[in-house]
């Protein structure tokens, strides 16, 4: 199995909450261990402009290349520089490249992605790009005919839901923490969870939708999203789930996928842990699950 993965998502963005040390934590944790080596990672090039076209508008898109501040990139919440852009950027080409790869293999994850607020005409929630919608639009150009989103972040994927809401060939689930950020759009399948909900809730349903995704659309191709902020001591939610219920989360996920011969491609989200250990150790627990699965 192999692992995307570039230097070039470490962009420098200051005192945030938004922790993008941790995609360099995760690589070293994981080459630690031995779960990858530098033989497994294939690195991303920069995406063509006619390939971003296709999810994000002209204008927009003109705002990105200068790094400009306007009403169009302000709801970023991130700074308005050329390395944070360009690192997703090219976690839009590294989605993408998972995608590929998983095809081969069966099952890709990403060190990196998940920007699933970003919109065609504007920036939101840290999202400058959705590499997500990237990745499905040019999967789908590929002949694939039906592919699901597993969008399991603590925040809905609104910029994804809104994309697809017109395009049968792709399935939007979503479930995430109803009464939070952000404005919710409509997926095709949506489970908007109370505060305190735990393991058990979120497993049960969980369960049903993959059920549901599997028997009644027949996906080929899964992209998971695999949020790390449904954690009990995230910053920014108010779910229950501890690090055991989310190990068991990706074994579901991926486990059903892996049953039916859907290839997988995984992506990181969100995670705002308030310990950054133990968002690290999360992302790092579905890498491993991944690696039992593919090899």
């Amino acid at each position: 199995m192999e692992f995307v993965y570039s230097e070039k998502y470490n962009a420098d963005i200051g005192f945030h909450v938004f922790p993008t040390s941790k995609y360099r934590s995760i690589y070293e944790n994981l080459k630690a261990e031995q779960t990858l080596t530098d033989k497994d990672i294939i690195t991303p090039e920069m995406p063509a402009k006619e390939d971003l076209l296709k999810i994000i508008l002209p204008e927009y898109y003109d705002d990105l290349i200068n790094a400009r501040a306007t009403a169009r990139t302000y709801p970023s919440e991130m700074p308005v520089t050329h390395s944070i852009i360009a690192a997703q950027m090219l976690s839009c080409s590294g989605s993408y490249l998972a995608t590929e790869s998983a095809r081969e293999s069966g099952g890709c994850y990403h060190i990196g992605g998940g920007f699933h607020h970003a919109f065609p005409e504007h920036a939101e929630g840290f999202c400058y790009l959705n590499d997500i919608v990237f990745a499905a639009v040019k999967l789908l150009e590929t002949g694939i005919q039906k592919i699901a989103i597993i969008d399991c972040d603590l925040h809905q994927g609104n910029g994804t839901a809104k994309f697809f809401e017109n395009n049968d060939r792709v399935f939007t689930f979503s479930i995430h923490q109803e009464h939070l950020y952000p404005k919710k759009e409509k997926s095709d399948l949506d489970i908007g969870l109370d505060f305190k909900a735990g393991d058990e809730e979120y497993l049960q349903k969980l369960d049903r939708a993959i059920n549901k995704i599997q028997n009644e659309f027949g996906p080929e191709f899964i992209i998971y999203l695999a949020g790390a902020d449904p954690y009990i001591f995230d910053q920014l939610g108010n779910l229950h789930l501890t690090i055991e219920g989310l190990i068991k989360r990706d074994q579901m996920v991926i486990g059903r996928a892996h049953e039916k011969n859907i290839s997988v491609a995984v992506v990181l989200g969100g995670g705002y842990a308030q310990e950054p250990e133990d968002t690290i150790a999360i992302h790092c627990n579905t890498a491993r699950v991944m690696k039992k699965k593919y090899g």
